[in-house]
């Protein structure tokens, strides 16, 4: 199977959540307060094409790190991933008024912004259809 790139422009921020914060703290208020916040932007919902929010099992992560000798990146606390048309898309988001004046201070409720980390990647597609179980 020859791996297809995706035509969209991704944006990933590995988020930290803010100093003092409890790590369910984080994770409630980013999914029921930010995440809906987020989403019913207009000038959002007209440049995102897809939102995700990646929360981290801690749990999980560590024990698995234990188990399989694999070192655990813990430095952060979740990951978004926004998918858009062009990444002019995104920057005319980033700069509206909604976003510095809206969901930028939301932002500072819940994560350490200047210890998150964001850069521009693109997915290249190996596999996707759940029925395979294996690559080749």
């Amino acid at each position: 199977m020859t791996p297809k790139k995706s035509p969209l422009v991704k944006l990933v921020v590995m988020v930290k959540r803010k100093k003092g914060m409890s790590f369910e703290d984080f994770n409630r208020y980013w999914t029921e307060e930010h995440g809906p916040l987020a989403c019913s932007l207009p000038i959002f919902r007209e440049k995102v094409i897809k939102y995700n929010q990646v929360h981290l099992d801690l749990p999980k992560l560590q024990q698995s790190g234990a188990e399989h000798g694999f070192p655990v990146y813990d430095d952060f606390d979740g990951m978004v991933e926004l998918y858009a048309e062009s990444y002019q898309d995104l920057m005319e988001f980033f700069g509206s008024d909604d976003y510095k004046n809206i969901l930028e201070p939301d932002e500072e409720k819940f994560a350490q912004r200047d210890e998150c980390k964001m850069f521009f990647v693109y997915d290249e597609v190996h596999l996707d259809d759940p029925s395979i179980s294996s690559c080749s």
